[in-house]
This record gives C-alpha cells, sequence and structure tokens, in this order.
C-alpha cells in the first residue's frame, strides 16, 4: 500500500469517529508563560508537545514525539510548522479569529490561546458539522469562544459569516476535499483579512496542494508557508497563510508610527 492510500484510509476512518474528550487543564502552559517567551518559534516548539498531540494518523509524527501523542489538547499540528506560523500571527495583531474543521478541538483551542497571549481577541468560533463536546467546557473558561456545528455548505453558514461585525483571520482545516476547500476560500475571503490551510505540503491531500497554488496566484494577497518536515518521512500536514495586501500594509503603517 502506497502512502498516499494509506493517508486516503486515514481519512475514510476519521469520517467515521467522534471527537475524544481532551484536558483542558494543560492551558495552563500558556496562559502562565512568558510573553517574550511565546513569540520565539523556537519556545514554541519545545512548548507543544507538551500540550499533548492528537495519536490519529500517528505514523505521521517523528517516533520522538510519540509519547506526546493520543492525550491532553490532542493538537493535530507539527510543532515545527505550527510555532513560527503562530509566532507570525502575533505580529500581525489578530483579532478575532474563525477555525473551519476543529477535530477534538485542541489546535483551536491552542491557538485561541496563543492568540490572546499576544493581542486580546474580541471574539473566536470554532466551526465543525461534528459536535465537538469540549467546547462546551472551554467557552466556560472563555466566553469569547463559542462552537457552531454546522455544514460550511450550507446557507445557514454563509448567514453566520456574513453576520460576523469583522473577521480577521480563518485557518481552513475541514473536509481536505479540492472543491470544497476552493468554496470555503472563496466564500471567506470575501470577510477574512487573512486564510490559512492546513494540509497544502500533505502527500494525501493534493487538492489543498491545487488550491494553495491558485491563491498564491491572487494579485490582492500575499502568502506565505510554514512547511518545515521532520526527517525520514514523507510530506504532511503543512500551512499556507495567505494575507490581504491591504492588510499588510496597515501593519507596516501602524509600524512606523
Amino acid at each position: 500500500m502506497t502512502n498516499q492510500n494509506r493517508q486516503e484510509n486515514t481519512w475514510k476512518l476519521l469520517k467515521s469517529l467522534h471527537p475524544q474528550p481532551i484536558d483542558l487543564s494543560r492551558v495552563e502552559l500558556i496562559r502562565k508563560a512568558n510573553v517574550e517567551f511565546l513569540a520565539q518559534p523556537d519556545n514554541l516548539i519545545d512548548l507543544l508537545p507538551s500540550l499533548g498531540l492528537n495519536d490519529e494518523g500517528i505514523d505521521e509524527f517523528p517516533k520522538a514525539l510519540h509519547d506526546d501523542c493520543g492525550h491532553d489538547l490532542r493538537i493535530w499540528q507539527y510543532p515545527i510548522q505550527f510555532a513560527p506560523y503562530i509566532a507570525f500571527l502575533a505580529t500581525l495583531k489578530v483579532r478575532s479569529y474563525l477555525e473551519l474543521g476543529i477535530r477534538h478541538g485542541g489546535s483551536y483551542i491552542a491557538t485561541v490561546e496563543l492568540l490572546e497571549r499576544f493581542h486580546a481577541l474580541e471574539f473566536a468560533i470554532g466551526v465543525d458539522i461534528i459536535h465537538c463536546p469540549a467546547m462546551t467546557t472551554y467557552q466556560s473558561i472563555n466566553p469569547r469562544s463559542r462552537f457552531v456545528c454546522i455544514n460550511s455548505q450550507s446557507p445557514e453558514f454563509l448567514t453566520l459569516i456574513e453576520n460576523l461585525p469583522s473577521l480577521d483571520l480563518v485557518f481552513i482545516d475541514s473536509h481536505h476535499e479540492e472543491n470544497q476547500c476552493r468554496r470555503e476560500f472563496a466564500m471567506l475571503s470575501q470577510v477574512a483579512q487573512m486564510v490559512a490551510l492546513h494540509d497544502i505540503f500533505n502527500i494525501g491531500c493534493v487538492g489543498i496542494a491545487t488550491v494553495w497554488q491558485e491563491i498564491k496566484a491572487l494579485p490582492d494577497w500575499t502568502c506565505f508557508e510554514f512547511t518545515d518536515q521532520y526527517s525520514g518521512l514523507d510530506s504532511f500536514m503543512g500551512i499556507g497563510l495567505a494575507v490581504k495586501n491591504s492588510r499588510l500594509a496597515e501593519e507596516t503603517v501602524c509600524k512606523q508610527l
């Protein structure tokens, strides 16, 4: 069986599974850390495994991280990609956040907690077609966050985003199917200043890579990639961040004042 076939089988399996409980006490490691410490990618690379990584598709992770998988927040990100991505976002003063496809909720919660250490969030929204039990508990410790169980292809989802007062950053990590990803970007890019895609470098998600290349060719966006890989493995995950040129210009002006 090829690596791509194994990856496709993994996605089929995930569709039949329900989100697992996660240990929200781990957010204290973020809340108690020094902001200057969190702003350094190397520090985040060391911190993220202690928050807990996901164990679905564990062969995507290097063996050195296997003991950190399957518990706590179940973050489904490569620390060597997620850390520089978050550190870069820290320079962009994100005020509102929406994540599309949250699985167990750990990656969403880690993102929200880290973003809030750098700049106060007005709101954060996690969206998934499958109910995520952890999100109710998380809202009790972070009232600026809420969960919406909805299909991103439905008219109700379009109504949701159209009624938002503002939207700085969207992270698309939903069905990993090319046409759906393309539609989600087309819809969300109308209202968001920044749009990130997960799995732009994943051998099992060639459709996402195709959409990302299309986004990179758009004239009104500047794109950044966080695709470092662990040695000895195939190409997995990968984060692409597209930022509207007008937003980058705004940040440049603010830094000059």
